[in-house]
C-alpha cells in the first residue's frame, strides 16, 4: 500500500502540469476536466493532476508521420512543349479544344503596367 507522501509525488499542480506539458498554466486550466480532456482533482479552487493522466493525455496528442504519397494526381492535362511547327504548347492546347486565346493582357496585367 502506498503512503500519502508517495502518492503526492505522482500529483502535480497546474503550474507543474504546465511545465510537464510545455504549455501555459492558463491552458492547463482549459484542459482540466469536466470541460477538458484531462481528468483532475478539484480541491477547493485548486486543481491537481495525476502524472499518469498527464502522460496518457500527452500520448493521445501524438501525431504519427504520414506515409509519403506515391502517386501524383492531375486534374488537368499535361502540356508538352517542343512543337516542330513553332506552335507553343498553350496555342496547341487551345486549338485542340476549339478555344481562341486572348491576345490582349488581362485587366490585372494592364493595371500592373501603370
Amino acid at each position: 500500500m502506498r503512503t500519502i507522501a508517495e502518492s503526492s509525488i505522482d500529483k502535480l499542480s497546474a503550474n507543474e502540469a504546465a511545465v510537464f506539458l510545455g504549455v501555459s498554466p492558463r491552458h492547463v486550466y482549459d484542459l482540466a476536466a469536466p470541460g477538458g480532456p484531462i481528468p483532475c482533482y478539484r480541491i477547493g479552487s485548486r486543481i491537481v493532476f495525476s502524472k499518469e493522466d498527464l502522460e496518457t493525455y500527452l500520448q493521445s496528442c501524438r501525431v504519427e508521420k504520414a506515409p509519403p504519397i506515391r502517386a501524383q494526381l492531375r486534374s488537368t492535362p499535361k502540356l508538352v512543349t517542343g512543337s516542330s511547327t513553332g506552335e507553343s504548347a498553350l496555342e496547341r492546347y487551345c486549338r485542340e479544344r476549339g478555344l481562341k486565346p486572348k491576345l490582349e493582357p488581362s485587366p490585372k496585367a494592364k493595371k500592373a503596367r501603370r
